[in-house]
């Protein structure tokens, strides 16, 4: 048989039908009957509907007769209610015995035919009508060594719900008791209306006597939800929908196909004490007490090889979804919508969902739509509102649009600092732009310094490279991760892995350049450090290593999706993310900020009078600290103030700094460098002007280099006594070759900015017996005539 659909799609199947007919014909001749009649019924429309036809020829149809035989007599032996004999049974037929425990009660079992063999089987034994050989406890917590399985469960919940209704309350213990047993059931195999019933009757009734504590429920809330899930997707009813309410609960299911055009699950009236009622309808009615619209366009993310059902869900008591978080109030009651088997995300159709204010809601523009998101709180489940806008809102209503499935309800922001919908995307946004941007003009520093062997000589510049190394793949990471939807939670994991790595290697080199300032500007003389650079990428890089490592030794699982509804791959455990990354963060910031003040006094301390005005000096500090501050990440401190009214404020300033600090270093350290500008000028017109290959110095003299015009500008025109001097980051000490104390010495300065120095002037080294020249990363040049060195 062929399916044949819409724009000329086909599919073929196979349908198995087995026929027990009584007839006084022939064999042969009721074959050939029952196959004409089976034909002629296929080919006069029956099953045409919508845009499927079902086109079956006359050589598709295939009748043959089977001899299956009897079933043979056997005997099964059940835990929990005994031994039974089952005797001779035809195919067909339901074989009946007396239970042992009530002989009122009758055990049954059908004598079926296998569609593989065409041979008589036997079904298991169904025992419901039947009580256990041995009484249940009746102490809840004598339970917990119970194993359920399909034989025991409707009498297991059966004396739960007893036990509960007899007892005047439920403490931890036994509340956690009671959902594990539920849990256990929703897993069996079958699950009957009759016994859905009573999984609903157990949950409102735990829920009214955990009213009043939170923190109970809290732990149990989302194993509770999943047990409704379950159960509701298995159970067994006959026709195409099904409903059961409690007093405080209320559940529909919808089997869907391929003609599905829409749905509404509604909620017409509700009151304390009363079951809900309930309203399925394909059409949106009015404005109900609570409703879900899955829109048609559903129908298009269900595969057709299987049926699938619909489960709709009503809380009239939300205790269920309280949490510890006191800024956001929940305001409505909750509904929510699955499909078995299916997660469904990104709708091109948005879910509406509309819920009635629990009371007037006069502050309504405070509102938020959310979902509950099982993966907060470390498992324990928490409200989301990612992939939810608030499309309507009054004093009494609000109506929310969805492009995801799950549970919804809308929240009241007591604290009235939470992101908007508006802003998270202007944020997002932000992000996005300032995370590639950077990116590009990373990679341009980092040819730059790579390209230009007279840059990167010296220690500062190579570390310069390590940080934009890792900030450029801190950058890509975090891009991949946040467009990428990852199916398999390998993936996910791996994405996570690297993203933390790279942001603990960022943070580390930042706090690297402080250490590298220390011994720069404190520790000047007599410092030799042996391997300097390969001691700094074994810690820059190596650190975070190992810290990543112990967490995936520990525990792997703490790595992935943060939430069901949302592909972005990170920290799951709150405890691990503020040890491996809050506290860190905050280490080094703390190092880096120090560092950075002890930058800023010996700026006040060290000056000397110059030849330019204090503008000019104002204005090179102002570059120099600027510099500082992006290359040693201080800027990631602004989230210490993203609190209270002013959180949008520091939300938007921790973006757009932070994003963008990529670009900032290249303007810093690309753009506002002379030797830097001088190499990228000689490269470009090197037909006319070509470099000094002698020096060994990146920035010797001041050039200024065009394609047309060329002028070389000496600082020194006086023969000079002593010899160049070299400076490392490591190495700062030098004895002086001049042999006469008042003889001016030649001292060359490998940047050759001495004509924006605001506190040196090429002629106040005459007379000075030692100078030492400095080069730091963020181009703060210092001089001190008392401690005799200069630092840039």
């Amino acid at each position: 048989m062929y399916l044949h659909m819409g724009m000329e799609k086909r599919y073929s199947c196979v349908c198995q039908v087995i026929i027990k007919a009584n007839s006084p014909l022939a064999s042969a001749e009721l074959i050939n009957r029952i196959k004409s009649k089976i034909h002629g019924n296929l080919t006069h429309g029956n099953f045409k509907q919508d845009q499927l036809t079902l086109l079956v020829k006359s050589e598709h149809v295939a009748v043959k007769k089977l001899e299956p035989g009897k079933c043979k007599a056997d005997e099964t032996a059940s835990k929990y209610k005994g031994t039974y004999k089952w005797l001779l049974t035809n195919p067909t037929e339901t074989a009946q015995t007396t239970c042992i425990k009530n002989e009122s009660g009758k055990a049954t079992r059908i004598c079926s035919i296998s569609m593989d063999t065409g041979k008589s089987q036997w079904e298991k034994p169904k025992f419901k009508q039947c009580y256990l050989l041995q009484d249940l406890s009746n102490k809840i917590v004598d339970l917990a060594n119970i194993t359920i399985s399909d034989e025991n469960a409707d009498d297991v919940a059966k004396h739960i719900l007893n036990l509960i209704n007899e007892s005047p309350s439920l403490d931890e213990e036994e509340t956690k008791i009671i959902i594990s047993k539920l849990s256990d059931i929703s897993q069996c195999d079958e699950i009957s209306m009759n016994l859905t019933q009573i999984i609903l009757q157990i949950i409102d009734a735990v829920l009214v006597k955990k009213n009043s504590s939170v923190s109970d429920l809290h732990e149990v809330s989302n194993e509770i939800l999943q047990i409704i899930k379950r159960a509701g997707h298995k159970m067994e009813f006959f026709g195409r929908t099904a409903n059961l309410t409690v007093a405080s609960l209320a559940l529909a299911v919808l089997r869907m196909d391929h003609t599905f055009e829409g749905m509404v699950f509604s909620i017409c009236s509700y009151e304390e004490g009363t079951d809900p009622e309930i309203y399925l309808s394909e059409i949106p009615l009015r404005r109900d007490l609570a409703s879900i619209y899955l829109p048609k366009s559903l129908r298009e993310r269900i595969p057709l090889n299987n049926l699938q059902t619909i489960l709709f869900n009503f809380f009239g008591q939300t205790s269920l979804f309280k949490t510890k978080n006191v800024t956001k109030a929940l305001t409505t009651y909750v509904v929510s919508a699955s499909i078995s088997d299916i997660t469904i995300q990104n709708l091109a159709d948005p879910v509406v969902i509309t819920l009635q204010h629990s009371k007037g809601n006069q502050n309504y523009d405070q509102v938020h739509c959310a979902f509950w998101d099982f993966g907060n709180n470390n498992g324990q489940g928490g409200w989301n509102s990612s992939g939810c806008k608030v499309k309507e809102t009054n004093v009494n209503y609000t109506i929310c649009h969805c492009d995801h499935l799950t549970h919804f309800g809308v929240l009241m922001d007591l604290s009235r600092s939470a992101v908007d919908t508006v802003n998270e995307q202007i944020l997002m946004l932000i992000t996005y732009t300032g995370c590639g941007i950077s990116s590009i003009f990373l990679g341009i520093v980092m040819m730059t310094y790579i390209a230009f062997h007279k840059l990167r000589k010296d220690h500062p510049s190579k570390i310069l490279i390590n940080l934009c190394t890792a900030l450029l793949m801190l950058n890509l990471v975090f891009l991949v991760n946040s467009w990428s939807s990852f199916q398999t939670e390998g993936l996910c994991i791996a994405a996570a892995v690297a993203l933390h790595y790279f942001l603990l290697v960022s943070l580390t080199w930042m706090g690297l350049e402080a250490v590298h300032m220390y011994f720069a500007l404190v520790k000047v003389f007599n410092i030799y450090t042996p391997n300097y650079i390969l001691k700094f990428c074994l810690v820059g890089w190596g650190v975070p290593a190992i810290m990543v490592a112990i967490i995936l030794s520990v525990k792997k699982d703490l790595y992935g999706s943060l939430s069901s509804t949302s592909s972005f791959c990170w920290i799951k455990d709150d405890s691990t993310f503020y040890i491996s990354v809050v506290a860190y963060f905050c280490l080094v910031f703390l190092m880096n900020f120090s560092m950075f003040c002890t930058v800023l006094a010996q700026l006040n301390s060290m000056k000397s009078q110059g030849r330019k005005t204090w503008r000019k000096m104002i204005l090179h500090d102002l570059k120099g600290t600027t510099s500082l501050t992006f290359l040693l990440g201080l800027t990631w401190g602004v989230i210490f103030f993203a609190w209270g009214p002013v959180r949008i404020f520091f939300l938007y300033l921790f973006a757009i700094f932070n994003t963008l600090q990529g670009f900032l270093i290249f303007v810093f350290h690309c753009v506002m460098k002379d030797c830097v500008r001088e190499q990228w000028q000689i490269y470009f017109c090197r037909g006319w002007l070509q470099l000094d290959n002698s020096s060994d110095e990146s920035c010797r003299y001041e050039l200024n280099v065009g394609c047309k015009q060329k002028r070389v500008k000496k600082t020194f025109e006086h023969k000079l006594l002593t010899p160049s001097l070299k400076s490392t980051a490591t190495s700062s000490t030098f004895k002086s070759l001049s042999s006469t104390q008042g003889t001016p010495s030649e001292i060359s300065f490998p940047n050759g900015d001495f004509d924006e120095d605001p506190y040196f002037s090429p002629l106040s080294c005459d007379g000075v017996p030692y100078c030492v020249e400095r080069i730091l990363p963020e181009e703060i040049k210092m001089n001190s005539i008392h401690k005799q060195r200069f630092l840039q």
